[in-house]
């Protein structure tokens, strides 16, 4: 089966370089507009659920995905839920620099922590709807944890930048995740889904 570990479209917050984190921040167009190119790169692939982060931006990308085919059920699951960056969330990234050199990141989540909790999650799903085709909707530095873990550290936390509404596909197979393509456009999605068939 795939899993498809989208990344929420863009909000405002992601176009001024400010750190999320639990903060509740809504899509923008912009963002609206990548979660339907998300949604129409998606709707040839048998989906059966989307599993989304609480998070409204979560949210509304997981329902313009789920919007294009009424027998898609939508779950939404704390487990999903964006990495808590404590006294960094708010900040910009020049700022958050500066604020490292200081030793806050004690205020952060452990990326132990949010790795384990992440891939439990979709591993519970993966059982749940085993063999079938899901979407499961987060925030770039949670998938970019279980990236961290699936790649064996050559990818994901500290390496590589998530562009929003991206999808990477995990394989679950004999009750081991795998880590398949990254970080893709919906158009590189398609061409990867293309090249594959």
């Amino acid at each position: 089966m795939n899993i498809y570990l989208i990344r929420h479209g863009e909000t405002d917050w992601n176009l001024i370089g400010k750190v999320q984190g639990r903060e509740d921040i809504p899509l923008n167009d912009t963002g609206r507009s990548q979660a339907r190119k998300c949604a129409m790169a998606l709707q040839n692939t048998g989906i059966k659920a989307i599993i989304s982060s609480p998070l409204t931006r979560a949210v509304q990308t997981a329902n313009i995905i789920a919007n294009t085919d009424d027998s898609i059920e939508l779950i939404v699951d704390d487990g999903l839920i964006e990495r808590d960056f404590g006294e960094m969330s708010g900040m910009t990234y020049d700022r958050r620099k500066y604020f490292d050199s200081f030793g806050k990141e004690d205020t952060m989540e452990p990326l132990d922590r949010l790795s384990r909790r992440l891939i439990e999650c979709i591993q519970k799903y993966a059982r749940r709807f085993k063999g079938q085709n899901i979407v499961m909707v987060s925030h770039g530095a949670a998938i970019n944890s279980v990236i961290k873990v699936l790649s064996d550290g050559e990818e994901g936390s500290g390496k590589t930048r998530l562009k929003n509404a991206c999808i990477s596909i995990l394989k679950y197979e004999d009750k081991e995740l795998k880590l398949g393509s990254y970080n893709l456009s919906p158009g590189e999605f398609i061409d990867t889904i293309l090249q594959d068939s």
